[in-house]
């Protein structure tokens, strides 16, 4: 199953989201809560402290090619359970979060 919760800021997305993943990780489902927004919190809402280490998924494990065709696609450049394994951080109730994203800097417009 997988579930995305999207809306406009201040909806409460992130405490949704947060409450959802441990109802369900309570119920003995596995889940894994990425965090795509530009002002992550998530982690926060999970419980999982500062000081965890919890660090953003770098832009490196995305590259861009060209296939056969010439069309520019992006690949992984690790499989999926070593982006988990290395970036993932354990919350309570058993659901392992991910930072998908995050906004060092202003770019320009």
């Amino acid at each position: 199953m997988k579930i995305a919760i999207s809306g406009k800021g201040g909806a409460g997305k992130t405490t949704i989201s947060a409450t959802l993943t441990r109802i369900l990780a309570r119920r003995g489902i596995p889940v894994l809560a990425i965090d795509g927004d530009p002002n992550p919190n998530l982690t926060r809402a999970l419980g999982i402290p500062e000081s965890s280490g919890a660090q953003a998924i770098p832009r490196t494990v995305v590259e861009r090619r060209q296939d056969e065709s010439g069309a520019n696609r992006h690949v992984l450049t690790m499989p999926v359970t070593e982006i988990i394994n290395q970036y993932g951080v354990e919350a309570p109730d058993g659901v392992t979060a991910l930072v998908g994203c995050c906004v060092n800097h202003a770019g320009a417009g």
